[in-house]
């Protein structure tokens, strides 16, 4: 397939706080979620909050007061700069020219598929803190995964956010990441991700025969497969 890239990532716990204050534009489908979050933190007992939100005390605070704020016009920021976990760390996306941003979709729990550059408030949301969010969101993806650009799709995804996508039928690359022995990576796998995505972008390559030929940093390719998506799944050996 030919065409920019298209990349699918993990929406992160760590986000970025401030943005200019607006009211968030919002689908029904949205809505249903935001909804729901509000209700929860304005009725929830703390028992609820803290399980909902798998925090506590001051941070607790902080997910019921940005949650309450969802009912009214909030700070918003693109979701590239709104999320700041380890693999947008490593994606740097404000280094990466503009238009690349448009080119990357996050599995935003409260959101569902978000564009690099879509306006996001700061939230806290786990997939099991709303009874049928997780279903919810099963049933309302595939009509936005219908709706993405042309372009090779490389899904970056850690496995509970691939398992949304279960069903969808579109071709798409995949990563897998190993350790200096051959061992499959998983918890500190987001590195990697994010930085597979940078390269992706800035080069504009989502071939995988040229992407093997890329320079990861701290990494060498390792071959690639069939994956069970149609398409490829390219190993990636972090050097020890």
């Amino acid at each position: 397939m030919t065409g920019l890239p298209i990349v699918l990532l993990a929406p992160s716990e760590e986000k970025a706080g401030g943005g200019l204050r607006s009211r968030l534009a919002e689908t029904p489908t949205q809505r249903w979620v935001r909804e729901r979050l509000v209700a929860l933190a304005k009725t929830g007992s703390p028992e609820a909050l803290r399980k909902a939100f798998d925090v506590k005390d001051l941070a607790l605070a902080k997910a019921r007061s940005e949650a309450l704020a969802l009912a009214r016009p909030v700070p918003l920021l693109p979701a590239l700069a709104r999320y700041a976990g380890v693999a947008f760390q490593a994606l740097d996306a404000a280094s990466l020219p503009p238009e690349t941003w448009k080119q990357v979709f996050i599995l935003s729990n409260l959101r569902g598929l978000v564009r690099g550059d879509e306006m996001m408030p700061p939230y806290k949301l786990k997939l099991g803190a709303i009874p049928g969010l997780k279903t919810h969101w099963r049933k309302a993806l595939p009509a936005q995964l219908e709706a993405l650009p042309d372009g090779p799709v490389w899904e970056l995804l850690p496995g509970d956010s691939a398992d949304l996508l279960k069903g969808w039928t579109r071709p798409r690359h995949t990563v897998e990441i190993l350790d200096a022995r051959g061992k499959a990576i998983s918890h500190f796998s987001k590195k990697y991700r994010g930085q597979v995505a940078r390269w992706l972008l800035l080069h504009g390559q989502g071939d995988p025969r040229k992407v093997l030929k890329g320079r990861i940093p701290g990494c060498q390719w390792a071959g690639a497969d069939e994956n069970d998506q149609g398409g490829l799944v390219l190993r990636l050996r972090v050097e020890p």
